[in-house]
C-alpha cells in the first residue's frame, strides 16, 4: 500500500518549531527533530482504524440517485478522528452526502466517541447503463496524541447494476397516450377481427359489438344475437432485435442515447409478454453479433441484466450477419421488433433488404426512434450564411430518412416511426394491436 503514516499538522508544528535551534545548535537541532520523528511514529503505530461497512443497492435506473450508506464503528475506549473516502466508477457521480460531494471527495472528517457507530450517507447517479462498480474504502486515522494520520483501507467492491429506467421514460414521453393498458390478458369485448385469435367464450351482443363476431348458430338457438369472446394468441415467439451500432450511440438527450430509449422499449414489451404467455428471444449487433438469446418465457429481471451490458459501438451494422443468425436461431415464425434509425443510403438498402428476405418466414416490425434536433434543424430559421449548409444537410438526412421508411412501408414491413420520448408507448401499443388483431 506504501506509507502507511502521515505527520500530522501537530507535527510539522513541531519540527518547524525545532528548526530554530539550528541558530543556536545543529546538533541538538537534529535531536529534537529524531525525538519528534519517533515520538510520531510511535503514536502512529498505537493508531487503530475504525471497521466500516457500505451498503447499497443492487439495481438502479440510469440517471436515477441511488443511496449508498457507509457506518463506521469505533470499537475502543477512546474517540478517533477519521477522514473517509471511497472509488467510484467514473461513470458514477457522486450527488450528496454530509458537506456536500466535495467534501466526500476530499476526505469526510468523523468524530466518533468511543464504543460508538457512525452512519453516513451519500447519494450517487450513473451516467451510463452497465455494471458500475463503487470500490475501496480509505480511511485515515489520527493517532492518540494527535502525531500523524495513520491509512488504511477497506477492500469492499460493490457492482451496480444500471438499467434503461423505463418510469423515467414514461415520465419523459412527449404526450403520447397508451391506448391499450397493461391490463391482464383473457377474455374481453373485441372489436378487431383477426385470423390468428383462439376463440374463449360466447355472450350476448351489445351495441358496438363487432356484427363480424356474431355466431348465428348459436345466436338461432338462443333467439337472441350472440358474439364469440376471443383472447389473444399465447406462446408466440417475439425476438428483440437491437442495433447497436453508431446510428444508435446518437444521444438524444443529457443522459440518454438512442439505444436507451430502444432498450426502454424492449423491457415493456417484455412485461408484457410475460403477461401474454409469449417467448422472447433478444439479439444484439452491430458489425458483430454481441449476444444471442434463444425464445424462451418472457423474465423481464434476466433481460435487464442482459441490457445494461449493451453497448454501442462506432461501426456499421451488419444487417445481413444480423437476421442470417435471426433466421438460423429462431425458426418458428416470430415477431421481430427491430430498434434502430435509417439515415446512410447504403446502410438502410441493406436494412430493407434484410427485413425483406426476413419478412417471408417472419413478422418483421421496425422502430425507427428519430432525433428532434436533426429535425429542427432542418426547419430552422437562417440567420447566417453558414447555417444554410447545416440546414440543408439535415434537410438530405430527414428526406432520406422519410424516403426509406417508405420504401420498407411499401415493402410490407410494419414500421413504427417515433420520437423519442414516444418509444415506449408506441412499441407497446403496435406489440398489442398486432396481437389483437392476429397478425401473427
Amino acid at each position: 500500500m506504501g506509507i502507511t503514516l502521515i505527520p500530522s499538522g501537530r507535527t510539522l508544528t513541531l519540527l518547524g518549531a525545532a528548526s530554530l535551534l539550528f541558530l543556536v545548535s545543529t546538533p541538538l537541532a537534529l535531536a529534537v527533530d529524531a525525538v519528534v520523528l519517533l515520538l510520531c511514529f510511535l503514536d502512529g503505530r498505537r493508531t487503530k482504524a475504525p471497521s466500516v461497512q457500505r451498503e447499497t443497492s443492487r439495481i438502479s435506473a440510469l440517471a436515477a440517485v441511488t443511496d449508498v450508506v457507509v457506518t463506521a464503528t469505533n470499537p475502543s475506549a477512546r474517540s478517533l478522528v477519521v477522514r473517509m473516502t471511497d472509488d467510484l466508477d467514473p461513470c458514477l457521480r457522486r450527488v450528496g452526502g454530509p458537506g456536500g460531494a466535495d467534501e466526500w471527495e476530499d476526505g469526510l472528517r468523523l468524530e466518533m466517541p468511543a464504543q460508538s457507530a457512525v452512519r453516513c450517507t451519500y447519494r450517487v447517479t450513473p451516467r451510463t447503463r452497465g455494471f458500475l462498480t463503487l470500490g475501496t474504502i480509505h480511511l485515515r486515522t489520527l493517532s492518540p496524541w494527535g502525531l500523524a494520520w495513520r491509512r488504511s483501507r477497506v477492500d469492499a467492491s460493490h457492482t451496480l447494476q444500471v438499467q434503461p429506467g423505463v418510469r423515467d421514460l414514461l415520465r419523459e414521453r412527449s404526450g403520447y397516450a397508451i391506448r391499450r393498458k397493461l391490463r391482464t390478458p383473457g377474455p374481453r369485448r373485441t372489436r378487431q377481427w383477426g385470423e390468428g385469435r383462439e376463440f374463449e367464450s360466447l355472450r350476448d351482443y351489445v351495441q358496438g359489438d363487432d356484427p363480424r363476431a356474431i355466431d348465428w348458430k348459436a345466436s338461432a338457438r338462443r333467439r337472441k344475437h350472440v358474439v364469440r369472446n376471443y383472447e389473444a394468441e399465447r406462446s408466440q415467439n417475439i425476438v428483440l432485435a437491437i442495433d447497436a451500432g453508431r446510428h444508435m450511440r446518437e444521444r438524444l438527450s443529457p443522459v440518454r442515447e438512442r439505444i436507451d430509449y430502444a432498450l426502454g422499449a424492449c423491457m415493456m414489451v417484455a412485461s408484457r409478454a410475460q403477461k401474454f404467455g409469449d417467448r422472447v428471444g433478444v439479439v444484439v449487433f452491430d458489425d458483430h453479433i454481441r449476444h444471442v438469446s434463444p425464445p424462451r418465457r418472457a423474465d423481464p429481471p434476466a433481460l435487464a441484466r442482459v441490457f445494461a451490458g449493451v453497448e454501442t459501438r462506432l461501426v456499421e451494422p451488419n444487417y445481413p450477419l444480423a437476421f442470417a443468425t435471426l433466421g438460423r436461431t429462431f425458426r418458428k415464425r416470430s415477431l421481430v421488433i427491430l430498434f434502430c434509425d435509417v439515415i446512410d443510403g447504403s446502410v438502410s438498402r441493406a436494412l430493407v433488404n434484410s427485413l425483406t428476405r426476413i419478412g417471408r418466414s417472419h413478422l418483421p416490425l421496425a422502430i425507427a426512434i428519430r432525433n428532434p434536433a436533426l429535425e429542427a434543424a432542418a426547419t430552422e430559421r437562417v440567420a447566417e450564411p453558414d447555417l444554410a449548409y447545416h440546414r440543408a444537410a439535415a434537410e438530405e438526412l430527414v428526406q432520406a430518412r422519410v424516403t426509406t421508411l417508405q420504401v420498407m412501408r411499401q415493402s410490407g414491413i410494419l414500421v413504427v416511426d417515433t420520437p423519442p420520448g414516444d418509444a415506449l408507448a408506441r412499441t407497446l401499443d403496435k406489440y398489442v394491436e398486432i396481437k389483437e388483431r392476429g397478425l401473427l
